[in-house]
């Protein structure tokens, strides 16, 4: 399933359509230029650069990329993973920006959340992800809020009323509820101290907690599919720059923002969404690097063996181009001083 792109509110929209569509005329420039010397890869080693532990969600989708990756790749070069963990991808974003080579030959794949991190800690960093080239995302998420069904919250509009308690397991469980509490005034209740996130669902069976105050939708279908076929939870609230296809009667927090101040806080906060699974590059790589980079991940992305590889591991691919993710940051990076500090107030350390 591919969503199109779909950017917020009056005015914004427009400014970042045409930032979008200023950007890919430009590379598409670049590509017409860079044709006769496109770079190629022959007998180089490609790195792919993973910003978490082995085994987890971001390892599994470049370990399933990486062969197909390879075969799109001017010169078929040789494709490795490593794994590069800390600080939320931090780490990672911090090789790539100074140390890594700037020739194509790695690649991170890194936690979103690394694109806020220089407006919410700056003093944290050492890149700018402005700079960097952004090659790709293999996956829009959505995220959403549920609640047990015996609960009195049948609506999002019933938070306004009444507590929720929810299970805190790090991540969107805990930021999630918390900006929205603080953003808009509603009574979500954070027990933290949860492992994860089979445990958060345990508590919400056995009663001590009520509910879920951030998981994906591709989560939820894979791991309480049983429970919402059975309505056993309601999902009451969507989170994301569009609303999920297949959530359509759900309410969409962009809905609730007041002001143009209010949406550009919920960007800050949901934009890397947008961007779930995103890869990129340092910066420093000649126009033909990165557009070489940038279709050869495209053509990964549409690759027959690579979606039925990916179906066998059960993952979504909802994939947008590194223009499109190139796009999104650079306008973050315009949100005003004002609406920084107030979503860095509303969610302190958890930011």
């Amino acid at each position: 399933m591919i969503r199109n792109s779909r950017f917020l509110g009056g005015s914004a929209a427009a400014g970042r359509m045409a930032l979008a569509a200023a950007l890919i005329s430009g590379a598409a420039t670049a590509a017409a230029a860079a044709s006769a010397e496109e770079p190629s890869f022959k007998g180089k080693q490609v790195t792919l650069l993973v910003g978490s532990t082995a085994g987890g969600g971001y390892d599994t989708f470049t370990r399933t990329i990486a062969p197909h990756f390879r075969r799109h790749l001017p010169g078929q070069p040789n494709v490795v993973v490593q794994n590069m963990p800390g600080a939320g991808s931090v780490v990672l974003a911090n090789h790539l920006y100074n140390i890594a080579p700037k020739d194509g030959t790695a690649i991170g794949n890194v936690n979103p959340q690394i694109v806020i991190e220089p407006l919410m800690r700056p003093g944290r960093v050492k890149y700018d992800p402005t700079k960097m080239a952004w090659i790709g995302s293999a996956l829009r998420e959505t995220h959403v809020s549920i609640a047990w069904y015996t609960t009195p919250i049948k609506s999002f509009d019933d938070l306004f009323q009444h507590e929720l308690l929810v299970a805190g397991t790090g991540g969107a469980t805990d930021t999630f509820p918390m900006f929205v509490n603080g953003l808009l005034g509603t009574k979500f209740k954070i027990i933290d101290g949860y492992p994860g996130m089979k445990e958060g669902m345990l508590a919400m069976e056995r009663g001590e907690v009520h509910g879920n105050g951030g998981i994906t939708w591709a989560s939820a279908k894979a791991t309480i599919g049983e429970w919402l076929a059975q309505k056993k939870v309601r999902v009451f609230v969507q989170y994301g720059l569009v609303k999920h296809p297949e959530l359509p009667d759900v309410p969409w927090i962009y809905d609730y923002a007041k002001t143009a101040d209010d949406r550009a806080a919920m960007n800050m906060v949901f934009a890397r969404q947008e961007y779930g699974r995103p890869y990129v590059a340092p910066p420093g790589l000649t126009p033909a690097t990165v557009e070489t980079l940038r279709r050869a991940f495209d053509a990964t992305m549409k690759d027959p063996e690579f979606l039925a590889d990916a179906e066998k591991r059960k993952l979504d691919i909802d994939p947008i181009t590194g223009e499109q993710v190139q796009a999104i940051i650079a306008d973050l990076f315009k949100t005003p001083p004002a609406v920084v500090e107030r979503v860095k107030t509303i969610l302190g350390d958890k930011g």
